[in-house]
């Protein structure tokens, strides 16, 4: 009987020792699921702070793309303006008129000297005075009293030749004085005969329109338009 009351009571204790142990292993488990829950949670946490941080980050690195965009299109456009600016200083530059160079005094055409041996006394004088004087009006003098002695002597070919020459330097002198229209047509009649006789006829008629020009006559009736209409008839029979 003492025994059996032994036996009953290991097998009570190993009962309820499992029993215990279950139950503690069954409190073990639901209390891990928790803490399993809990490690999940701050897994999740960190997982959505790391999230925010990584948001953040992007949010300041597009911020600061923002901003260096910003800048780069403010720069592009500071050169744009400046090249802009530039250009249109560049046109007005090149739209600007360029300053007109200043115009030089009319020169006078200058008989040249050449082999006047043959010339008479009164033509190398005449010659002489117009070649050395410096003013237009003394040299006007000497020129005209040279293509008035080559008049004088016209029926000579070289006297004619050498009158008739001097047409272009005249013309060229006479433009220069202070009142052409003030003094008299008789060089224009002696070059107008002398450049007929050579048979220089357009020549010879142009001298008489230019002294139509100036208002000047030749003394006569008809004046230099009668004179132009005899040098016309002179051509047309020469050209017979």
């Amino acid at each position: 009987m003492k025994y059996i009351a032994i036996i009953l009571l290991v097998v009570l204790g190993i009962y309820l020792y499992n029993r215990a142990k279950k139950l503690a292993e069954d409190e073990q488990e639901q209390s891990g699921m928790p803490a399993e829950k809990e490690i999940f949670d701050e897994s999740e946490a960190d997982d959505t702070q790391g999230t925010d941080v990584n948001s953040v980050q992007e949010a300041r690195i597009s911020d600061a793309e923002t901003a260096e965009m910003s800048v780069d299109s403010k720069a592009e456009g500071l050169v744009a303006e400046e090249k802009t600016a530039e250009k249109t200083e560049s046109e007005l530059a090149s739209s600007e008129p360029e300053p007109e160079p200043a115009e030089d005094e009319p020169k006078v055409a200058t008989v040249a000297v050449t082999d006047e041996s043959w010339a008479n006394e009164k033509l190398t004088l005449a010659l002489s005075e117009y070649r050395g004087a410096s003013d237009n009006t003394i040299k006007h003098v000497g020129l005209l009293g040279a293509i008035a002695e080559c008049y004088k002597q016209r029926k000579q070919a070289q006297y004619k030749e050498y009158g008739a020459a001097l047409s272009p330097y005249y013309l060229s002198l006479f433009a220069q004085l202070e009142s052409p229209s003030s003094h008299k047509g008789v060089g224009f009649m002696h070059l107008s005969t002398l450049l007929n006789d050579c048979g220089v006829f357009d020549s010879a008629i142009d001298v008489c329109r230019k002294a139509i020009e100036y208002g000047l006559s030749d003394g006569t009736v008809t004046g230099f338009e009668g004179r132009i209409i005899r040098i016309e008839k002179a051509k047309a029979k020469s050209l017979k």
